[in-house]
This record gives structure tokens, C-alpha cells and sequence, in this order.
């Protein structure tokens, strides 16, 4: 079967994973519109522009598969002790990296905590850019530049949909 797919000129590919809830029309919005007056207020204003997110990770997540004997099932030996770690990073478009690791739930008092990390190294006006997230949108974060106007260097949070 393989040799006619490949005379029919496909090939054995990785697919790409793409969100059911992905919408073309909010893509193509961020690229034209929303990602360009970003980056020229960014570029106006002498600041600087982020992408942050975070992620939660699990010691005991399946990460991969290996070989063994057929009809024997291979044995990774490996703790029962489960403990997980969460992380918040922001990277630059030069690929400046700027993180915090955490074990509590990822929440607005979390968020405001990196966003006071966030702005302390930097001289400069940061646009930062986010997603959906529900600590993201709240009343807390978003009141947070307002309220650290002279300490911060933070302009703005957008939000964005994932894509």
C-alpha cells in the first residue's frame, strides 16, 4: 500500500494538530490587524514586545513508547511518588526569555506576581501579549499596570484566541 501512496506522490507525515474551535476569520484579523498595530505601538513607543504563557507539567506523564519482545509487555521501572510544577514565561521576538516556576494554581495573584517580575529588568515599555485565559481577563490583572504606573514598565495586556 505504501508504494502506491507514494506513486500517487504522498508521503508518511506527522500530522499537524490544529483546535476544533480555531476561527480562519480571528487568525486572519491578529495577522493583518491586531499583531501589526502591536508591534508599530511597540516600535513607537521604544518598547518592547512579549508572548507569554503557561503550562503545567506532571511527573507522571506518558512521554513515549520503546521496543521489547512480542507478546512480552516491556516494563519502565519508575516511582509512584506524582508531584506537578507549573511555569509562567514570557518570551521577545529576539528570543529573550523571562520565567517563574510555581506550584500553586495558576490564578490573577500568580499572574500579578510575574507581571511585577516581569516589569523589573526592563527600562523600557513592555506589550505584553496573552491568551484567553481566565486569569488574564480578570479585574485584577487588568487593573494591574494602572496601578504600578511609576515602578512598572508594563503598557498594555492584549488578549488573544488561541489559534
Amino acid at each position: 500500500m505504501g508504494t502506491y501512496l507514494r506513486r500517487w506522490g504522498l508521503s508518511f507525515q506527522r500530522p499537524d494538530k490544529r483546535a476544533v474551535e480555531r476561527d480562519p476569520e480571528a487568525v486572519r484579523v491578529w495577522q493583518e490587524e491586531t499583531w501589526p498595530a502591536i508591534r508599530a505601538k511597540a516600535k513607537a513607543e521604544g518598547g518592547e514586545v512579549l508572548f507569554a504563557d503557561q503550562v503545567g507539567i506532571r511527573s507522571d506523564q506518558v512521554t513515549g513508547r520503546t521496543w521489547g519482545a512480542k507478546g512480552c509487555t516491556s516494563i519502565v521501572r519508575r516511582s509512584g511518588n506524582r508531584f506537578s510544577v507549573n511555569a509562567m514565561s514570557a518570551i521577545s521576538l529576539k528570543g529573550r526569555m523571562h520565567f517563574m516556576v510555581f506550584t500553586e494554581t495558576f490564578e490573577a495573584d500568580v499572574m500579578c506576581r510575574f507581571l511585577h517580575r516581569l516589569a523589573g529588568p526592563f527600562d523600557r515599555k513592555v506589550h505584553l501579549v496573552v491568551d484567553g485565559h481566565s486569569a488574564h481577563r480578570s479585574r485584577k490583572v487588568r487593573a494591574w499596570p494602572a496601578d504600578h504606573p511609576a515602578g512598572s514598565s508594563c503598557a498594555f495586556c492584549r488578549r488573544t484566541r488561541r489559534s
